[in-house]
């Protein structure tokens, strides 16, 4: 399954390490990034690769996909079309009432970890 498909790439400043193909929200320092740590979070992106703990002691950038098809691990099963929105850990999940949504899944997810294409919304709405 191929997901990729970027209108914009940013690199941003990793806060603390951060996982691949997992949501991250805006950081205190200018243009930098943290891990989401709530589901009411307003996404910046998500991230293309890992930062490890080592790796930001080096000024390595994290690299965050902000719009286009991106890939998301999922935090649950999710149908191909479903609104989708972030669990607690910056996975994707069906996005509930009243919750923010951040895209559309492409694919379905089977169960958590599948890693599926969705198509990212950065004005994100309510469900």
């Amino acid at each position: 399954m191929s997901v990729g498909n970027y209108v914009l790439d940013k690199g941003r400043k990793p806060e603390s390490a951060l996982l691949q193909y997992r949501a991250v929200k805006v950081g205190t320092a200018e243009e930098s990034v943290t891990a989401v740590t709530a589901d009411t979070d307003l996404l910046e992106g998500v991230t293309m690769f890992a930062v490890s703990a080592g790796e930001l002691t080096k000024g390595k950038l994290a690299s965050i996909r902000m719009e286009g098809i991106v890939p998301w691990e999922a935090g649950a099963a999710i149908a191909k079309g479903s609104l989708v929105g972030t669990d607690a850990s910056g996975r994707c999940i069906v996005a509930a009432s009243g919750k923010r949504v951040h895209g559309r899944a492409l694919y379905v997810a089977g169960a958590a970890g599948d890693v599926i294409g969705v198509e990212l919304h950065r004005n994100s709405q309510l469900a």
